[in-house]
């Protein structure tokens, strides 16, 4: 039969036999997606230095190659930590072994994505359209989704198992990358097998982060090889031995045993050790132990095993093996030549030496390439080195390095980059800075932005003489660090770049780190002062006359002063920024400036905001921006919730999220559904609320430099409260309340949630406090929360002289719709909280005038869970008050507010209104026993929605709706659908 092909570094023909490992084998082979299988799995080894998981994984990808899988290699390098270094590896493979006309079909609509890491992708499928340009995380998500696309369409042929090694070395895109394919590629016939050292000393944050959130899928399995035990060394050293040894295998196994604890790699080396120094002789078919076992000693470390067999070797080999430890775990013949450190006759017998002594092995495949046996090995080599050595060696590999890319003109820029660096002690400190700064551009192309960061930072420690690119450099810092999600290392270098620009009198590059340094806070939320007087000294330091750099310097004005409260001052700027983009026909910076008009609330009007945000996404649709385009939907999203206009936000909602689903925005993703929770609030569908959250949340994942907890946990606090579940999150807003840091609105939410739960001394102390404490530091987080939490629980503990403070601060929103954050949370009326706050300070016509005006406001806004809160209040108001008018009107009210609550779903305030002496009609007494749910999706039949269309309008899946809808038609006796929506309409369940 004949072999399979495989990647270069998995044909390696091992020069031990393979024992034990028979239930991971096992194991794997379970996962292994059949021929007509279908599935993605995940499998993680881990496991010491040395204990086996490249020769298991070795073994396992030859069964799965005989038995038709398609196998894919890729591994992380100990030196070198490239931009994804492991997936370039394998996706290579794989162009370079599919039709070229197949591959153009499984690259699909986005694979021009995919040249950021195959910038050579071209060449093979001819031309493709170029990467989207568009914020980090969009960028990110749609390269990772081109990856997960290509590998689902591949394995829809044939299966795919892709092998990621050494994942303790991985780089952070690497780990994101490898987190996306096994949460998202759920139905790619594919198993992702990734080995890692799982010891303490070898997990980095980052990796032992990776595997948390991996450990959560149900399709993940954890494997960890231990040390190989007796019965196993037993047959390794019968295999090793080939022979029929005169003392028993046993006793020699049980001795080697002893020394290695069973570790594979230690076991192959002390092999090694015994036959080299003749401690054991193979003679033809026996094996003779030639000291007593007693005698057998290994030593204290690898590093001793390396130095002895290093000097059984001739000199060249030496050298060759210390040359190559520099250059990496594995290493060309051609770079060995071109560092001349050997003369040519030499080589090719140091070469030989060091493949014979096991040292290192030849990579099957193109060229003449080798890699050391195990990086423990290099690593020993490497360490032995004195730093002079070292840096020689270094500054040879990055000379060999730069002669070879001029002769192919493909620079390996990151080789070049550390081997320079490394050697800047004899002298290549321009050089390596030069190369540090192509490095981190070429790894901000691939998204790599922590590596980015990291080039500059070299460049800028090994000193950039000229200070204007030295600013340049800390320009593009700033920036990889912003998109990295490095906010404070992002602010700190454009401060930087500003201060050698002011130095410098240069006022472009001083307006750019002014307008790098606000954009740099307003997404993680920090309003910095500085960056307020930056953006001020800019506009002066610019040369006079209309730019677009002054545009963009003008509009980063105008977000700061509003953001610092400075609206008149704010809406000046805005109006030259708007007037002057005008001139100039600059509409990209028209439209930043106009998109950012949601800010401007203390000046203009919602309805003049949504006219400006309407311009800003028309720019962005004709300049063919998609990201300005979605962001500008986004924010009128939000101003149409604060108008109160939700049918409106409903639907401009399906259309930002379809274009962001297209463009693959997760950020835009995140706030529209947030944004949605916060609508179905409103119209009190409870479940498709809690289904957005979920889901907001889950986007928020894939964000960078930004922690979204804040906003999940007001939306879950905001319907767990209507669902009656709030004690679900008393221990949590617990420890939310007293952080020093996280306290803000969740103080006043603790005090409401103490207040519902019925714990009214607490919450009286909590009050106390607050109130002693006074509200102005409840200002910098979340305001208008705060304020609506402090009323629900005045309002239920009756504390007066707090509730005055709260409606003082309140007042100024009478007539308004409260929305918290930008979409984050919708309360509804603003007259409900301040007809509250009035009723608990004793003014009956006050609060009955506010509750009357809630009433309206609620009821035009279709705000249906606002609607039966008001109800409630101005209902329990008029009970309070007694009188025979006043009783049948409380009573009126509190029927609405209880048939509401019961539609809806809201338990707790049922039973409040239940408690005022107005039954509740309980679920059970809907016709026939139907469920409020049922109601609901008898309604959309009736109005001829699909079972897909239900599900799409409630959130729910299509299965879930089929299975609802057979159980309406199983309780109505009705035959069809047909007969369904005429029940429906006959009952009166028909109405909207």
């Amino acid at each position: 039969m004949a072999t399979p092909q495989l990647p270069g570094a998995l044909r390696l023909i091992p020069s031990f036999p393979f024992v034990g490992r028979s239930g991971e084998l096992t194991a794997l082979r379970t996962l292994m997606p059949s021929a007509d299988g279908e599935g993605r799995r995940v499998a993680l080894i881990g496991g010491e230095p040395g204990s086996g998981k490249s020769r298991l994984v070795r073994e396992f990808a030859h069964e799965a190659a005989n038995e038709g899988a398609l196998v894919l290699y890729g591994a992380c390098d100990a030196v070198l930590r490239t931009p994804y270094r492991p997936f370039v590896e394998a996706l290579d493979y794989l162009v370079r072994n599919v039709d070229p006309s197949t591959l153009r079909t499984d690259l699909g609509s986005a694979g021009g994505e995919l040249t950021r890491l195959l910038p050579d992708l071209p060449a093979r499928v001819g031309d493709l359209p170029g990467p989207v340009v568009a914020d980090q995380d969009t960028e990110r998500h749609r390269l990772h989704t081109a990856v997960t696309d290509l590998l689902s369409s591949v394995g829809r042929r044939q299966p795919v198992l892709l092998v990621l090694e050494d994942g303790h070395w991985a780089d952070g895109p690497t780990l994101l990358l490898l987190r996306h394919l096994a949460r998202s590629a759920t139905d790619a016939r594919m198993l992702l097998v990734a080995t890692f050292r799982d010891t303490e000393a070898e997990m980095p944050v980052e990796l032992a982060d990776s595997l948390a959130d991996l450990r959560r899928a149900d399709d993940v399995v954890r494997l960890r090889l231990g040390g190989l035990s007796g019965t196993e060394i037993e047959e390794f050293v019968r295999g090793a031995a080939s022979a029929t040894a005169e003392i028993t295998l046993t006793e020699l196994a049980s001795a080697i045993g002893d020394l290695t604890e069973g570790n594979a790699f230690l076991l192959c080396e002390l092999w090694r050790t015994l036959i080299e120094t003749d401690a054991i002789v193979i003679d033809g078919e026996t094996a003779v132990v030639m000291r007593p076992l007693a005698e057998l000693a290994t030593p204290e470390s690898v590093r001793e095993v390396v130095s002895q067999r290093l000097s059984r070797l001739a000199p060249e080999t030496r050298d060759l093996l210390e040359l190559s430890a520099v250059a990496g775990p594995e290493f060309e013949l051609d770079m060995l030549r071109g560092t001349g450190l050997l003369p040519e006759p030499a080589l090719p017998h140091a070469l030989d030496e060091a493949v014979r002594t096991g040292m290192v092995e030849e990579v099957p495949g193109r060229g003449l390439a080798f890699r050391f046996t195990h990086e423990l090995v290099r690593r020993a080599l490497y360490d032995r080195l004195s730093s002079l050595r070292r840096a020689e060696l270094h500054l040879r590999v990055a000379e060999a390095l730069e002669r070879a890319s001029v002769e192919t003109s493909r620079p390996n820029l990151a080789g070049l980059a550390y081997h320079f660096a490394e050697a800047a002690p004899l002298g290549s400190g321009p050089k390596a800075v030069e190369y540090n700064v192509l490095a981190a551009h070429a790894a901000r192309s691939a998204l790599a932005f922590d590596e980015a960061a990291t080039r500059l930072r070299t460049a800028l420690d090994l000193g950039i003489e000229d200070d204007r690119e030295r600013t340049e450099a800390l320009l593009e810092l700033g920036a990889v660090c912003y998109q990295g999600g490095a906010s404070a290392d992002s602010l700190d270098a454009f401060r930087s770049a500003a201060h050698i620009a002011r130095t410098l009198g240069d006022g472009d590059l001083f307006a750019r780190a002014a307008v790098g340094l606000e954009n740099a806070c307003w997404r993680p939320g920090i309003v910095d002062q500085f960056a307020l007087e930056l953006l001020d000294e800019a506009s002066e330091s610019l040369d006079e006359g209309d730019s677009e750099l002054r545009v963009m310097v003008l509009a980063g004005l105008v977000r700061s002063h509003e953001k610092a409260g400075h609206d008149e001052r704010g809406a000046v700027v805005r109006v030259n920024a708007i007037a002057m983009a005008r001139r100039l026909g600059d509409r990209r910076g028209l439209a930043t400036v106009l998109m950012r008009a949601y800010w401007a609330r203390g000046t203009l009007s919602l309805e003049e905001i949504l006219d400006m945000l309407a311009e800003a996404r028309d720019l962005g649709e004709q300049i063919g921006d998609p990201e300005i385009q979605a962001e500008a939907i986004e924010w009128r999203l939000a101003a149409l919730i604060a108008l109160g206009d939700l049918e409106t936000a409903e639907r401009e909602l399906a259309d930002v999220l379809e274009l962001a689903s297209t463009m693959r925005q997760p950020f835009i993703i995140h706030v529209a559904e947030h944004n949605g929770a916060a609508i179905s609030l409103c119209k009190g569908d409870l479940e498709k609320a809690e289904a957005r959250a979920e889901r907001s949340h889950e986007w928020s994942r894939l964000l960078t430099g930004r922690d979204p907890s804040a906003i999940y946990g007001v939306q879950m606090f905001s319907i767990r409260r209507e669902q009656g579940r709030l004690a679900e999150l008393a221990p949590v807003i617990r420890v939310l309340a007293g952080g020093a840091r996280t306290g803000g609105a969740w103080r006043p939410g603790l005090a409401a949630l103490l207040a519902e739960l019925g714990m009214e001394d607490e919450a009286r102390r909590e009050l106390v406090q607050l109130r002693r404490e006074g509200l102005a530091a409840l200002r910098e987080s979340l305001w208008l929360a705060s304020l609506t939490y402090l009323t629900d629980a005045c309002a239920h503990v009756g504390d007066a002289e707090l509730a005055e403070m709260v409606y003082a601060e309140l007042g100024s929103h009478a007539g308004t719709n409260v929305t918290i954050g930008h979409g984050v949370a919708c309360y509804g009326a603003a007259d409900r909280y301040l007809g509250m706050l009035a009723a608990t300070i004793g003014e009956r016509d006050l609060a009955q005038r506010h509750f009357e005006e809630a009433m309206a406001l609620n009821r035009s806004m279709g705000a249906r869970t606002w609607l039966a809160h008001t109800a409630y209040e101005y209902g329990r108001l008029l009970v309070a008050h007694g009188g025979t008018d006043g009783r049948a009107e409380s009573m009126t009210l509190l029927a609405e507010a209880g048939t509401l609550a019961e539609r809806i779903g809201m338990s707790t305030l049922m039973a409040r209104v239940s408690a005022l002496g107005s039954p509740v009609r309980p679920a059970n007494s809907l016709p026939d026993g139907l469920s409020p749910r049922e109601v609901d999706i008898l309604r959309l039949v009736a109005r001829g929605l699909s079972n897909r269309e239900i599900g799409t309008s409630l959130v729910i899946s299509e299965h879930t709706a089929a299975n609802h809808v057979r159980s309406i038609l199983r309780k109505t006796g009705c035959a069809n659908r047909t007969e369904a929506a005429s029940y429906a309409h006959s009952r009166g369940l028909a109405k909207v």
